[in-house]
């Protein structure tokens, strides 16, 4: 479940759901002790009790909670299979996606955005594409570049690039499996297309 940006992705997430007769959706993420809303399209369904849930537990994510209206018809095991999958695609997809908004610091001193933007650099893109991609502002994009450069001691933002990759900091090239959190956070020649 691929989409630029969280808006599109909700309704991606809902178009899927609705071929099983679900009627909305919403995405809690894991803060801590603590579930705090993330995206979906019935925010109603956090307060309701009538509702089926997919727990989202993976290593590389902090976790999550997709909370589902009911179906308006039964759904069979291959089906509630399908929507589960759905689901934790979705959940892993929102908090990827936040994680690139709010910039996010990683363990290797480069923030997420920073790692992103220098992997899709070195994939070929001008700033205006990845701000484009990424729902930044060309002048996000120069400043993260410029930022990471800084960091890694480079003179340019081709010099930060090459350091970067050397030392497999940068960022997945599309956000389908972009987490912070994740052990193997690294350019995957593979996804250049």
């Amino acid at each position: 479940m691929i989409a630029p940006d969280i808006e599109s992705l909700v309704e991606l997430f809902a178009g899927a759901l609705e071929e099983h007769g679900i009627d909305g959706h919403f995405c809690l993420a894991r803060s801590g002790e603590q579930l705090v809303p993330a995206a979906g399209d019935m925010a109603s369904l956090i307060n309701a009790t009538d509702v089926l849930t997919v727990e989202v537990e993976a290593s590389a994510l902090p976790g999550a909670l997709v909370l589902l209206a009911r179906p308006n018809r039964p759904l069979s095991r291959e089906a509630w299979a399908r929507v589960r999958g759905y689901a934790e695609l979705f959940a892993a997809r929102v908090l990827a996606l936040q994680e690139l908004a709010d910039d996010v610091d990683t363990e290797c001193g480069l923030t997420l955005r920073e790692r992103y933007v220098l992997g899709r650099r070195l994939a070929g893109l001008a700033p205006i594409d990845i701000a484009e991609e990424a729902k930044l502002t060309v002048n996000a994009v120069s400043e993260a570049m410029d930022k990471a450069a800084a960091k890694l001691g480079a003179d340019n933002v081709g010099e930060a690039i090459a350091l970067a990759a050397r030392r497999g900091w940068l960022a997945v090239t599309n956000l389908e499996n972009c987490s912070s959190s994740s052990q193997n956070f690294t350019y995957k020649l593979t996804q250049n297309g």
